[in-house]
């Protein structure tokens, strides 16, 4: 057996004729030829002539001969063809999804029996089913008639009077219990009330410090009148973290209560109306001051508050 050191094509057989040329290569080469001799033999300017047959004669050839990036020219050719009269631009149109519940009815029309035997329905016999009804196993029923005495009858209708009686009377104790339990937690809740309201009064808080502005390390300094922020810290400077601010108007109600980030830092998100408000701050293990802020519609820079103990 012939041993080939170079892979040959072995899916389909092409004839040659002269070394490697091809029957297919012979005749690119030898129909532009061809053309080329046909145009000299015409009556065509020279100008024309000769440029038609050079252009036909060698693309012949080239065509046969000359491939490029191991491809020959016609799949090229064929190629910048079938791009020229391709579309280069597409157009999508949105298209509603076919909903599986649409159904077409007309296409579900009743279909005859293609069969070669009509279809035939057993019917059974109705001696046969008497027959085995018949068969079935009897089952005695025995029906029992109760009857009661017309003194039974009043026996049982008073004791159910009675019951229907009690039952009554329990329900309407549970009822009048439960509007007296209703009307006490009325009554407390007022007193609750009533108690937590003097206390409010009774403990509406005056300052004992005044209040320091500027000086505070935010990173953002309030572009807003009546913005309320700042900072708290400890007595040496040290910062402290998720202490509560509760601001009060000058009725002693509570307006804003603020928690600390972790650099010490609170800032009211929204403005406050203009007036007279005290601050008061909390926290486990620390003293502070409470001080007055009057609010004008100006913008205020950020509040220092410092623990005393």
């Amino acid at each position: 057996m012939e041993q080939h050191p170079i892979p040959q094509q072995i899916s389909s057989y092409e004839f040659k004729l002269v070394g490697n040329m091809t029957l297919k290569q012979f005749a690119k080469a030898g129909g532009g030829i061809i053309v080329a001799v046909l145009i000299n033999s015409s009556k065509l300017l020279f100008f024309v002539k000769y440029p038609l047959m050079a252009i036909f004669g060698l693309g012949g050839i080239a065509l046969a001969f000359v491939p490029f990036e191991d491809r020959p020219l016609e799949t090229w050719l064929m190629a910048f063809i079938r791009s020229i009269y391709s579309p280069t631009i597409y157009i999508w149109k949105k298209v509603r999804d076919k909903n599986w519940l649409d159904l077409d009815i007309k296409s579900f029309s009743e279909g005859e029996h293609k069969g070669k035997e009509s279809l035939k329905v057993e019917t059974k016999d109705g001696n046969m089913v008497e027959e085995f009804i018949v068969s079935l196993p009897k089952i005695g029923n025995r029906e029992k008639d109760i009857e009661l005495s017309s003194a039974d009858y009043k026996v049982e209708k008073k004791v159910i009077d009675e019951e229907i009686g009690l039952k009554e009377e329990e329900k309407i104790k549970d009822v009048e219990k439960k509007e007296e339990e209703e009307i006490e937690k009325i009554e407390e809740k007022k007193e609750i009330k009533k108690v937590s309201l003097d206390l409010k009064k009774a403990d509406k808080l005056e300052a004992t410090g005044k209040a320091v502005f500027g000086g505070v390390p935010m990173p953002v300094t309030p572009t807003m009148p009546n913005v309320l922020s700042g900072m708290v810290m400890g007595k040496n400077g040290k910062i402290i973290e998720e202490a509560i601010v509760e601001v009060q108007d000058d009725k002693g109600n509570s307006v804003r209560v603020f928690r600390t980030n972790s650099l010490g830092q609170f800032k009211s998100a929204n403005q406050l109306a203009s007036g007279k408000y005290l601050v008061i701050t909390e926290k486990d293990g620390y003293k502070f001051n409470r001080v007055n802020v009057e609010l004008k519609g100006e913008i205020l820079e950020p509040i220092r508050i410092e623990a005393v103990l």
